[in-house]
């Protein structure tokens, strides 16, 4: 009975380090994803500068042609 008693806490042990490998995988991969979030943001803000800047010129240009018209 004391064997099987250790071979419950040898696979209790085993799952707990496998557990333990997982969780520091799961970790590397959120940091990664983290990481590449960050540079879609900076894309989603670099494209969202562009659209109101071209957005402004157009208006300017409107306004200036109808002035002169």
């Amino acid at each position: 009975m004391s064997d099987s008693g250790i071979n419950l806490d040898a696979s209790q042990e085993i799952k707990i380090t496998v557990m333990q490998l997982k969780i520091e995988r799961l970790e590397e991969k959120q940091a990664d994803l983290r990481e590449r979030l960050k540079v879609v943001e900076k894309w989603v803000i670099g494209a969202a500068a562009v659209i109101a800047a071209g957005t402004t010129v157009v208006g300017f240009a409107t306004n200036i042609s109808k002035a002169y018209l």
